[in-house]
């Protein structure tokens, strides 16, 4: 109760803070400020984020998402609630990761309700008239007309590198029957465009719900352009099936987000199948760790004189790693094993030390059951998302240093310096979100993973 008690305190101050602005306040300032104030607000709570590795490096990109209902108690003032969803993602995700909120398309306000207005008012969005939401006495000549602005806005914002948040329902529903029917208007827009714009999808789940009830989850897709799926204009005959089809993988991601999955059951099962489809398992090279692992796409071509297996799963803990080993190694003897871990550890608060015994346990483990496999263990890079955590990263590192200068079978990879230039983090080698590695990074790491390998295999 005393998160969702916490999180309206702060929609409320969110609310009153921006209604307050005087009038001379830009909606550009309005929409930083807002954007400031909501990632206070869902400070206060649990909210898992998941595949921020898809963020695109561009702007002026179609994130849509899967609007979800608001829960009563987060209303802020008379008849009116702050969005979580659409909020969240402006404020958190865009204005995180691009240090710009973008824009959004909200609907028009209906005649009595006023907070909805005086608030919206502030933001200069693009407004189109919902269905269940429009004025009786407006004609569907004058509501065709005003919706049409949208398409002229929309470009606009694009053009200027603005993006754009945008849910195809028209509608809102609850987790368990989302997403509705998604209309056809931001995929035609989308497929008009000269240069068809990358249309993000945003997964969101249990928003709807108190954050006392369940962690609200948010999961961001890999992008596609409409002419993916073989759309090239807005009267392509594919568009239909496309939309429909988009629609229906929205559907089995939102279910597949919305199923506590703490134990990585999807995840394990999928390794599962791969030791299970390696043919050679002779003198294996296994990488197992969390997504730095996961995501190495081009391990194999990267080490073409090793037998290896990518075993990494995303948002592995050294505890889920270490649950998971028994289960995943039973038919395999190993040459060698690279480790990459830790790093997820940090978000749990643990001091450095505590991190450090953790792996050391978890090393310890390995040997018994291999005791002639070499261990290679990655140290933990510095990274943009975990900038504040840079003392006990290195703390970590050093300590790891150390003991394996002590055991004959480990070998410490410095892989956290490679990352440094000039005292800072070399911003380059990471993706969008700050956290995982792009193809550049990979190419430092294969090549500090080199330097021990090839002169110690």
């Amino acid at each position: 109760m005393n998160k969702d008690k916490a999180l309206l305190e702060a929609l409320q101050n969110s609310y009153y803070d921006i209604i307050s602005t005087p009038k001379e306040t830009s909606h550009q300032q309005i929409r930083k400020r807002s954007a400031k104030q909501i990632q206070k607000a869902f400070a206060k709570v649990n909210v898992e984020i998941k595949g921020s590795e898809n963020l695109p490096t561009e702007q002026g990109v179609i994130f849509i998402y899967n609007h979800l209902h608001n829960h009563t108690f987060f209303t802020v003032a008379k008849d009116f609630q702050i969005t979580l969803d659409s909020h969240f993602i402006s404020s958190v995700l865009l204005e995180k990761y691009y240090k710009n909120p973008g824009t959004r398309v909200v609907r028009h306000a209906l005649p009595y309700e006023e907070n909805h207005k005086s608030y919206y008012d502030k933001f200069q969005y693009i407004r189109v008239y919902a269905k269940n939401f429009t004025p009786k006495a407006l004609t569907k000549k004058e509501i065709k007309k005003a919706n049409k602005q949208f398409y002229h806005q929309a470009a606009a914002a694009l053009e200027n590198n603005i993006s754009l948040v945008f849910s195809p329902e028209g509608a809102s529903y609850y987790t368990d029957e989302s997403p509705g029917p998604f209309l056809k208007g931001i995929f035609k827009f989308a497929s008009n465009q000269k240069q068809q714009p990358l249309v993000v999808p945003i997964v969101m789940a249990n928003f709807d719900k108190l954050p006392s009830e369940a962690p609200f989850k948010c999961q961001i897709m890999p992008p596609f352009r409409m002419s993916d799926f073989g759309v090239n204009s807005s009267d392509s005959y594919a568009l239909s099936g496309a939309v429909q089809s988009i629609n229906q993988q929205y559907k089995q991601w939102v279910k597949d987000l919305s199923v506590e999955d703490k134990n990585f059951a999807r995840e394990i099962a999928v390794l599962k199948n791969r030791i299970a489809q390696k043919k050679n398992k002779a003198d294996l090279f296994v990488f197992y760790g969390s997504s730095t692992i996961r995501l190495w796409k081009n391990l194999d071509l990267d080490f073409p004189n090793l037998n290896t297996l990518n075993l990494g799963f995303g948002g592995a803990f050294i505890h889920s790693l270490s649950d998971y080993f028994e289960e995943l190694f039973p038919d395999l003897n190993p040459k060698a094993i690279v480790l990459y871990l830790g790093g997820n550890d940090l978000t749990l608060g643990y001091s450095a030390k505590k991190i450090a015994e953790e792996i050391v346990l978890f090393l310890d483990k390995i040997h018994k059951k291999f005791p002639d496999a070499k261990i290679y263990n990655i140290a933990i890079k510095p990274s943009l998302e975990r900038e504040n955590e840079l003392t006990k990263i290195k703390e970590i590192n050093t300590r790891l240093e150390a003991i394996s200068q002590t055991l004959p079978y480990l070998y410490q990879i410095d892989f956290y310096q490679k990352m440094i230039r000039d005292n800072s983090i070399r911003k380059e080698l990471f993706l969008q979100d700050g956290l995982h590695l792009n193809a550049d990074g990979y190419k430092v790491l294969k090549g500090a993973i080199e330097e021990n390998l090839y002169q110690l295999a």
